[in-house]
Formats: C-alpha cells, structure tokens, sequence
C-alpha cells in the first residue's frame, strides 16, 4: 500500500493548497477525524517548509502513508531520488508532534506522559532495516535506504531526554531533529536526495519481492552456527530433523498445516525454534519467530547478536503473537511458516494500552501462515488471560481448514537439559509445589540447593557465581513487590530487612551483563536459562496445616495477571486457576538454573518445611550415589576385603 505517490514539486503544491489530506483520505478509503486531519496538516508542511530553503529535484518521489513490508505499520514520510555519484536513495522520516518525553533506561524506549514508547529513531531504523532486508528490489538494485526522525514541535529544553545517551546507538542508526533543527533536518535530507532518477523507486518499492536477503540469511546461519549457547543435543536434534521434515513437505504439498511440539522447561523448545528459523532461511522462506512475551524475544535476539556488530537488523525476525490480525498482515498475503514459541502464553485477544483488539491470536497466527508450528507446556501459564492449550490450538486449526500433526512419538521433548539435566529434581520441585507424593529417587540429584537467612549473602554469592562463568546467573523473585521504579529510578522496589534492590531495567535482564545488580521476575526469566539462581520466595506461597497453599492478595493492587480483561478485581470463580498460576510461576523459578538454586523463603513455616524436604533430598541422593558407586565397584571391594 502506497496512499500517496506524486514528485517533489507536486507534493509541495497539495501542502500549499490544503489538499494533501484529502488526497490521502481517499487513497486509504476511510475518513479521517479532525485531529488526524490537522495532524497531517502540521507535519506535512513542516516537512515542506524545512526543505523549502533546500535544492531538494523537483522530480525527485515523494510517498505518504507507506506499508512497510511484512507489518501493518505506515511510513509518515518517504522521499527517493539519487546522490551525485549515481546511487539510487530513498529517505524514510517518522515524524512526531511531540514535544517533550522522559528518557529511561532502556535503549529503545521513552516515557510520553505516562505511557511507554518506541523511540522514533528505532522506529524508523526498524521500518528501514525491514525494507533492506525484504525487498529483492532493493537488493537487486542495491538502492540504499536511510532514516531519520522529525520531531517540529519538540522544545529544546528536553533535547536531553529524546537523545540521552542510552539511545546512542539508535540515534547514529536514525538521527533525531527537534524544532530548532529544521536546517539540520533539511541537510540530511539533500545530501542523500540531489537529483532524481529515471526508475520509479517507490513503485518498485512498493511492488518489490516480499524475501528474506542473502545478507540477513548469512547474518542469521553465521549467528546459530557460531554460538555454542544454542546448539542442538540428541532428541533435541531428533526433533528438530523430525519438525523441519514435516515443515518441508508441508511448504511442498502446499497443504496449511499446524505442527504441535510439547516439551516441558529445559528441554529446548526455544533452541529447536531457532534453528528451524535458520533453516527456512537458508531456503529464501519467509519465516518468523513468534513470542507474546517482549522479554523473551529481547533476550534471544541478544543472544544471537551478542559480538556481532552491524547485526541489528536481525530483530526484524522477532515478532509478537499480537502483530497477525487483521488481514494476517499485507492483504492476502501469507507466510510460509511462523514459529511460536511459549505458545502457552499466547492470549485470545490482544492487548495495546488499555484496549484489546482482535478476534483470536491463535486463529490469528495459523490464518496468516501456510504451516505453523507451536512450541507448548501447558504448565507454564503464569497468566489469568493465557490462552494457549492444545485444544485452543486444534480447535483453531480446525477453523481454518488446517493438518494438525501432533506426534508424541517424533515431536515430544521428554528429557531435560537443565538443572544438570535431572529430571528427578523437576519431580521433587513439582511434589513439593503442587502437594504430591515425592517419588523415591533412584539416581540421584547433583544439584546445588541452599536456604540463606541473609539475602545480601545470598546476593553477594550469585554476583560471584556470575563473575565465574561465561553463562548469568541472577537474582529472582515471585511478584509480591510493586514495582515503583519503573517511572522513578530513584525508587527501591525490594526492601527485606538491610536488602534492597529494584526489578530489572531491562527487557534483555536475562542476559545483559549490567543487570547482576537487579532482581528480575517470572517475565524476564521465562523461557531463559542461568547458571545459578538466588530465588526469593514471596509471602504468596506459604505452609499451613502440612501443606502449601497461595495467597494471591500478596500480589501488588495493579498487578493484571489475575484479572481478566476490562475487570478490575479478580473473580471469585477464578481463585482455584489463580492458585494454579501461582504454583505454575515458581515452578517455572525453581527451575531455570542449570547447576543450582540458593532459596530466600519470606513465610517461616514454608522455610522450615523447605529445609526438611532440602535435607531428605541431599541425604537420599547421597545414598544413591553410594549405591551406585559399589554397584560399579563391587569386583575392587570384593577383592580387597
């Protein structure tokens, strides 16, 4: 979609007579309420008035309302034409009325008001990074592709925030002009754009082969084949051969089809799903990775591009469940495969700000695909709202005239390759949290335990575990603090005795070297795995009458993971589910370390009961690796005796 598509000179006409957004209106089929009207109104002849002092070419192509490719996000403005030196060049601007924001610690997101947004130098570096990266005309014809970001009504006295130095990086991607830049602006603009050219660049734009790039496509093969984190073992690699099989002839029979792959935490869901990206790349498929959760795609796209430099396009690869309504993006258009992961998480409508909009994310996602596969563990919905369950899925598929193929046998992921692979400590975590019989062992857990009565002692220990391995270990907490940093970073959120501490800054806590410091929470962890973890276990979990029990009123007024939508006290009917999540939650905590798990327990009788069953543990398992060891060496004590 192009709404509008006229040369320089044209442009600048419809701005002086007051008709560009009449124009636009029609183009797009839908009317525009006044303050949309006036919104075009202002920026676009700004934009005009900037470059009014400029030799912009007259035949130079001006677009408006542009589709960026793959999304259902417009293009304020576009302008191509060619350098001196004969380069075709296209300049995307997004343009912003705002004029004053708050920075915070993230390096892509600014406060407006009260509520979060993308910076506009990410966004417009995104919009430009899929273009180059999905259009075969702009590869073809190696057109280069530039953006920066207009803010006209911007006051200089916060120039500070809009480019604090944590957006150093997205503004040298996109740089950012406030209102006392207009020269500024204008030069950047005149630079790249210094004649026209005989090619209808944003035609071709428009019109240009949706595939992936043979530069993204070795980004991607060169950042899974290089990265020892996230490469495939035994029946992860069985299932993965097993997945892309099935995937290859679905894509060849042109039959749509819904893949399902169960496996619980740590048995490398995520891996697989990476891997079968790369592998759909290699074949100029346009595939994606699929995640609800922000924190999860954040940590992995860093791990992917951790030492890489010049790798951030590969963030276009990370899409969220929300992003496939409507027309499953691009009209008719459909993509070869999407690979979701967490698909627990995924929810039936999707939520922006306060408003939720769509039909179905599950129906949603398979709609806008031609084979679709769905990473799953039921178990590890931590949310009210989580809609993702085999029979959501089948009955989705079923909708949409969809194969399902779910084969325990090939698609089943039983062993787990955390908390040093033992699967009988994932039994003992789930007997203790969910009250069940606690089966014997048999081999044994090798796996670091401890209960601290000190939490800085504990901090201290994983900040040197962290300083000891190439892999992170963290601090982590089940959600019972509010979390009043998040617009005032002066503010402590975790306060226990002489502990304090605040949750973490970042979406990519997981993995960013700086957030050893921060207590992340069940968001930031989810579906990430560490070294070590220093777990506190909040007053929502207690022991009472021989048993565990949840005591959701500990949670934070605000917290929405017990609510459903447009309902601002949790219902009653609800409460057994809500019990449920909270288990869910700390089950999901208890296992994320990969050697061990030091435990800071708010309740008393809960850590006493703790400290009880930690000791059974230990003792049976040295009992078992005991046995196993005369069993081994049963001939040798034999003969000395």
């Amino acid at each position: 979609m192009l709404a509008y598509a006229k040369k320089y000179d044209e442009f600048c006409s419809d701005v002086n007579t007051g008709q560009i957004d009449k124009v636009i209106m029609h183009a797009l089929n839908r009317d525009f309420s006044d303050s949309e009207k006036r919104s075009f109104r202002v920026s676009l002849s700004a934009v005009k008035n900037a470059l009014s002092n400029r030799n912009i070419p007259v035949d130079s192509q001006v677009g408006l309302e542009f589709n960026v490719p793959l999304t259902t996000k417009r293009i304020d403005f576009i302008i191509g034409g060619e350098d001196n030196q004969g380069h075709k060049n296209v300049v995307i601007v997004e343009l912003k009325q705002w004029e004053k924001v708050k920075h915070t610690e993230m390096s892509d997101i600014v406060v407006l008001g009260t509520e979060q947004r993308v910076h506009p130098s990410w966004q417009a570096f995104s919009y430009g990074a899929t273009i180059t990266n999905f259009n075969e005309y702009v590869e073809k014809e190696n057109v280069r592709v530039y953006q920066c970001t207009f803010l006209h009504d911007y006051q200089k006295e916060y120039e500070n925030e809009i480019k604090h130095n944590v957006y150093e990086d997205g503004l040298r991607r996109a740089p950012a002009y406030i209102n006392d830049e207009w020269v500024k602006f204008a030069d950047y603009i005149s630079e790249k754009i210094q004649k026209g050219t005989s090619d209808n660049i944003l035609f071709e734009l428009r019109n240009g082969r949706i595939r992936p790039s043979e530069f993204l496509v070795k980004c991607l093969d060169d950042s899974l084949n290089g990265n020892s984190k996230i490469q495939l073992i035994d029946e992860q690699r069985i299932a993965f051969s097993n997945i892309k099989l099935e995937v290859d002839k679905a894509l060849k029979n042109k039959k749509r089809t819904v893949i399902i792959v169960k496996g619980g935490a740590g048995t490398g869901k995520s891996l697989i799903a990476l891997h079968l990206l790369g592998h759909l790349f290699k074949q100029k498929k346009m595939a994606f990775y699929v995640a609800k959760s922000s924190y999860i795609k954040e940590s992995y796209f860093k791990m992917l591009t951790k030492d890489i430099p010049n790798y951030k396009m590969l963030r276009e690869l990370f899409r969220g469940s929300g992003d496939f309504r409507k027309e499953g993006l691009n009209g008719n258009k459909q993509f070869d495969c999407l690979i979701v992961d967490e698909a627990h998480r995924l929810t039936e409508k999707t939520k922006q700000s306060f408003m939720y909009y769509g039909n179905n994310q599950i129906q949603e996602i398979i709609h806008a695909s031609k084979v679709t596969v769905f990473f799953i563990d039921e178990t590890q919905q931590i949310d009210i709202k989580d809609y993702g369950t085999i029979a959501n899925i089948k009955k989705a598929a079923e909708l949409e005239c969809a194969t399902v193929i779910e084969d325990d046998s090939r698609f089943l992921l039983k062993t787990q390759f955390r908390c040093n692979g033992s699967d009988e400590y994932i039994n003992w975590v789930e007997g203790i949290l969910y009250n069940r019989d606690i089966k014997q062992l048999v081999d044994g857990i090798d796996y670091d335990i401890k209960i601290y009565d000190d939490l800085n002692e504990m901090k201290n220990e994983i900040i040197k575990r962290n300083s000891e391995s190439n892999n992170p270990s963290r601090m982590l907490s089940g959600d019972v603090f509010p979390w009043i940093s998040m617009n005032d970073k002066t503010q402590v959120d975790i306060n226990i005795g002489d502990f304090h501490a605040q949750w973490n800054k970042k979406k990519s806590f997981a993995v960013d070297d700086e957030s050893v410091e921060e207590v992340g929470c069940i968001h930031t962890s989810q579906g990430m795995e560490f070294e070590y973890v220093g777990l506190i276990i909040g007053d929502d979990l207690l022991y009472r009458d021989g048993k565990i029990v949840t005591d959701y009123s500990r949670h934070p007024e605000k917290s929405g993971e017990f609510k459903r939508p447009h309902q601002r006290r949790v219902m009653e009917e609800d409460v057994p589910i809500i019990d449920r999540i909270i288990r869910n939650t700390y089950k999901v905590l208890f296992t994320r370390a990969q050697k061990g798990l030091f435990l800071y327990v708010m309740d008393k009788d809960l850590k006493d009961y703790l400290e009880i069953q930690i000791q059974k543990l230990n003792e049976e398992s040295r009992k078992c690796r005991l046995m196993a060891y005369v069993d081994k060496n049963s001939d040798k004590i034999v003969n000395k005796y």
